[in-house]
């Protein structure tokens, strides 16, 4: 049997209780990935890159987001250590 990852619901709980605050609804995280599949079947990881950094507003170079992208792909468990509190978000880089 296949390893279920956590519910929408769930996930959007998890995001809003990491930032401290209501910043996300089940709803709208569901758009997101809606999109974010879309962009991938259109151009790939960049795209989808491209697509949340637009989505999200995020202040970060796209290439600290394809680095920690990369970091996450090579080690699941990293993603989810951040996500649950267990390990803290690498810092930026320097330029």
């Amino acid at each position: 049997m296949a390893n279920k990852g956590p519910s929408s619901k769930e996930m959007a709980q998890l995001i809003n209780n990491v930032l401290g605050h209501n910043v996300l609804t089940e709803k709208q995280l569901n758009q997101i990935l809606a999109g974010a599949r879309r962009a991938h079947e259109r151009g790939g990881m960049p795209a989808v890159l491209d697509y949340l950094m637009k989505v999200t507003q995020a202040d970060v170079e796209k290439g600290e987001l394809e680095h920690f992208a990369d970091n996450v792909r090579k080690n699941p468990q990293m993603g989810m250590d951040i996500l649950h509190g267990k390990r803290k978000a690498p810092k930026k880089r320097k330029k």
